[in-house]
């Protein structure tokens, strides 16, 4: 009986000395997760700010590419102002 309950005993502190073992591989994991986790979410937030950013310079580089546009449009509109105010100004003498 003795030999038996020794034997169990030693059976015992051999699995929890596993169970030890594969814990502490579990906490290894665990916390490699959560540094993981961590890294992701400021990948995330990274993301989101140079998203902002291109929206940023996209706006910007649609206004320099308006700004001809605009300049030129002012232009003929001040070419057709003088040829109307020179027509009307012909007309009245």
């Amino acid at each position: 009986m003795a030999e038996e309950t020794g034997a169990a005993i030693a059976r015992m502190e051999e699995q929890i000395k596993e169970l030890s073992r594969r814990m502490e591989t579990l906490e290894k994991l665990t916390e490699s997760v959560h540094a993981l986790t961590l890294t992701v979410r400021d990948l995330v937030n990274q993301q989101a700010a140079t998203e902002q950013d291109v929206e940023s310079l996209s706006n910007d580089v649609k206004d320099i590419k308006d700004k001809p546009a605009k300049r030129w449009d002012a232009i003929i509109a001040a070419l057709i102002a003088a040829l109307v105010g020179a027509g009307i100004g012909h007309f009245i003498q």
